[in-house]
């Protein structure tokens, strides 16, 4: 590649014109999903550290999702659900979105008093709140620093790779 190369100054601009604009997009978002699955894959024993879905018969860690944008190049690692993605099934068969509870936390919460025409039947009590765990934010901070990268190397062996299939190199 070092012959190729002449411009020290940007070195990777001969080989990334060699390319049409389908193979750099191709090349650039192989690397964006491979960060991408790295950080969740950290996101994920970060959540296994934590004391979080101990006992619990499905995996927390499903939970965890990422999204490669298809037309601007990015990434986004949540726990927000979409559409199916992203609930939890508790024991009784119902979805909820547990991580997304855990990493925001939630307000205090409390039932209200039943009444039946004057008549207290109920009195209402609290029903607790759920602490910020803050996994994604612990990964960001750990992981977040060398995205970059990993990103442009990752970027430069799918290039390397791409224009050997195509035998420029």
């Amino acid at each position: 590649m070092a012959e190729i190369v002449t411009d020290l100054r940007n070195p990777f601009k001969e080989v990334y014109e060699a390319l049409d604009m389908k193979e750099q997009r191709k090349a650039m978002r192989g690397a964006m999903r491979k960060e991408a699955n790295r950080i969740k894959r950290a996101a994920a024993q970060n959540l296994a550290a934590s004391a979080l879905g101990k006992g619990t018969v499905e995996q927390l860690s499903k939970s965890i999702r990422t999204r490669i944008y298809p037309r601007s190049l990015g990434f986004m690692v949540t726990v927000k659900p979409y559409h199916k993605k992203g609930y939890h099934r508790t024991r009784t068969g119902k979805e909820k979105p547990v991580l997304m509870w855990a990493e925001e936390g939630t307000k205090m919460r409390k039932t209200k008093t039943k009444t039946k025409f004057f008549i207290r039947k109920k009195r209402g009590h609290s029903t607790g709140r759920m602490r910020a765990y803050g996994i994604l934010k612990k990964t960001g901070d750990g992981e977040g620093t060398n995205v970059e990268e990993n990103l442009f190397g990752t970027f430069q062996n799918n290039l390397d790779k791409a224009l050997k299939k195509k035998k420029l190199l």
